[in-house]
């Protein structure tokens, strides 16, 4: 894992899991961009598996090899699901999904940066 990478990931993810929670709180839907702003969390956390996936392709071992690939491939998936969640329900409960799944990717990254570390 690329550290700045990893902090951009959780910093980008935490601004997105606070929008989602205010908008909630304001009874509104997600709006368009609160959409792009997922999909460059998204983005971001998609080079971030990449990079992550070369490092281990070239012969990088996290520990709990396993659990660091099942994390990779989920980090990436959360995102665009909650967000056509949101596309498609659009009642204040889908501001509710982006920030769960926001939060999700933060959490994740988090735990893939101790794997890296060396932490179990």
């Amino acid at each position: 894992m690329v550290d700045g990478l990893a902090y951009a990931v959780m910093a980008l993810a935490l601004v997105a899991t606070g929008w989602g929670v205010l908008t909630a709180s304001l009874n509104k839907a997600p709006g368009q961009a609160q959409i792009i702003f997922a999909a460059v969390v998204e983005l971001v956390t998609l080079a971030q598996s990449v990079v992550a996936g070369v490092r281990i392709a070239l012969g990088a071992r996290p520990d709990q090899l396993a659990t660091t690939i099942g994390y990779l491939v989920a980090i990436v998936v959360l995102l665009p699901v909650a967000a056509v969640w949101a596309l498609s329900d659009r009642s204040r409960f889908s501001g509710v999904v982006l920030a769960v799944a926001a939060f999700s990717v933060l959490a994740m990254t988090l735990r893939l940066q101790t794997l890296w570390s060396g932490g179990s």
